[in-house]
């Protein structure tokens, strides 16, 4: 008799994580990583992944499929918003012979999966004054930001997705003010993810350099080019690069700022939890107290953004944890 499997995937712009875990043992028999650029679609990459020899080893047979998808989905199609792919369900249901293919917004599965995470998968920011079956934020900056909650149902939790991400960016001192300037006049529309994403910090770097006129290396523009707010965030980090620094502040400022808002938002006292492509890279700096200066400066609120906890996921894939747990649902 073949084995019984569910298939996850958490389908980002750049990478692609998926997942086979028996429906019977609890028990992960196969995951890996996948580059996009190497693949020209998520059908590709899951074809290759459920032909796998651990999963014919097993005599695997998958019953449901759930994909953490970085965009707007109804369930059933995704356009990705940084990545030229669109997602069908019922196609890849018909190419992989999985007969429920489910689409979920990647912030939509984090917000289920960060109740997944032990104490060992975060970094505590601030400890608040948690409060059992609150609401929780998520907030993911990397090749976009995005933003996703969960309430507190009978069942259990409940999360949404948001494109808060493409809100008007809101500047909070001075220097933010002149960006905001110089991004207006490159975009028209200028959106948090604008600012806090990959691209972002680059706009950030470039816009320190034109406003301070300042001379950087060519093979540091280069590298900027090619491979955007990571190549700042090393030039900041481990080359302690004065600019590349600046830089890294005014994103740490407003993604703090940004939190805090949320905060008040959503009074999330189940947590805000700080994930993405970004935010692992830079914990050091994000734990120097600028993060949490912006984000408590609130004003006469500043008492009620004190009882937030605000953690920093570090450990398990929390896309990846909610998507299992959605197709684990549907599996039983």
């Amino acid at each position: 008799m073949s084995e019984r499997l569910i298939l996850a995937a958490d389908v980002g712009a750049s990478k692609t994580r998926v997942l086979a875990e028996s429906v019977a043992a609890h028990t992960v028999v196969h995951e890996v990583e996948y580059e996009n650029a190497n693949h020209v679609s998520v059908a590709e990459i899951l074809a290759e992944f459920v032909t796998a020899s651990p999963i014919r080893a097993v005599g695997g047979e998958f019953v449901t499929a759930s994909l953490a998808v970085a965009g707007p989905t109804d369930g059933l199609f995704c356009r990705m918003t940084n990545r030229a792919w669109d997602i069908e369900a019922r196609d890849l249901s018909m190419r992989l012979a999985i007969p429920t293919v489910r689409l979920v917004n990647d912030v939509q599965a984090a917000a289920y999966g960060v109740g997944q995470l032990a104490p060992a998968d975060m970094v505590r920011l601030q400890a608040g004054s948690a409060v059992a079956g609150a609401p929780r934020v998520v907030l993911a900056p990397g090749s976009g930001l995005g933003i996703g909650y969960a309430v507190s149902q009978p069942a259990g939790y409940l999360a949404y997705p948001s494109e808060a991400g493409h809100a008007d960016f809101a500047p909070c001192d001075e220097l933010q003010v002149e960006l905001l300037t110089h991004l207006r006049g490159r975009f028209g529309h200028v959106s948090w993810e604008r600012v806090l994403s990959g691209p972002g910090l680059a706009s950030i770097f470039e816009f320190l350099i034109i406003r301070k006129h300042a001379t950087v290396t060519s093979d540091l523009v280069q590298d900027v080019e090619r491979r955007g707010g990571l190549a700042v965030t090393e030039a900041a980090l481990k080359g302690g690069h004065t600019l590349a620094r600046t830089a890294m502040s005014i994103f740490i400022t407003a993604y703090g700022a940004l939190a805090g808002s949320l905060a008040l938002t959503f009074m999330p006292r189940g947590g805000i939890y700080l994930g993405g492509g970004i935010t692992p890279q830079i914990i050091d700096a994000m734990r120097d107290g600028q993060f949490m200066q912006a984000f408590a400066a609130k004003g006469r609120f500043a008492d009620q953004v004190a009882q937030i906890p605000v953690y920093i996921v570090l450990g398990r894939n929390p896309n990846l944890l909610g998507a299992a747990m959605i197709a684990r649902h549907f599996a039983s």
